[in-house]
């Protein structure tokens, strides 16, 4: 008789069986929340540049800066909600919310 082990699964390095056209890659992420997260990447690194300048401006120079960042926030708290909503729909495509319980934005 065999005996069972539990193992947590290793992820990439045991050969997938054949299953045809049916099969895909293993995905966490959706494609949708995949763009969203690299829009997000961008926008912090032009956050980080906007306080660069902000910590080597002028005062006269500032303001306007300032304002630029408050709108790089902006845009964050938008692609945020986006992620959000990305998210659910996910997990109503996966089975695991119910359409009607989720409010998907």
């Amino acid at each position: 008789m065999a005996k069972h082990v539990d193992r947590l699964p290793v992820i990439g390095s045991v050969a997938e069986p054949e299953c045809g056209d049916s099969c895909g890659t293993k995905a966490w992420v959706s494609l949708e929340e995949s763009a969203i997260l690299a829009a997000l990447h961008a926008l912090r690194r032009r956050a980080d540049e906007v306080r660069g300048l902000i910590e080597e401006a002028s005062p006269a120079e500032r303001p306007e800066l300032e304002a630029a960042l408050d709108t790089l926030r902006g845009e964050r708290t938008e692609l945020d909600r986006r992620r959000e909503a990305a998210y659910r729909r996910k997990m109503v495509m996966l089975g695991h919310l119910a359409e009607d319980e989720v409010d998907l934005l």
